[in-house]
């Protein structure tokens, strides 16, 4: 992939499902905010674009961290 070149992304489940964006990067996980400090976590299931990401789980606000 060359540097400026940007690439589908599909999100199925969660506050996400059906999204589809346009980006340059494809991390592992893909975390999205929500409200009260609740994140929704994707993970990637593909290696070739469109890249899709499937909610598996929440991280909370934790503070203990």
């Amino acid at each position: 992939m060359q540097m400026n070149e940007t690439f589908p992304i599909q999100f199925l489940g969660g506050s996400q499902d059906g999204a589809l964006i346009e980006g340059d990067k494809a991390p592992d996980v893909f975390l999205v905010n929500c409200a009260d400090g609740v994140q929704e976590i994707y993970e990637r299931r593909n290696n070739e674009p469109p890249f899709v990401y499937v909610q598996i789980g929440y991280a909370g606000n934790e503070t203990w961290k």
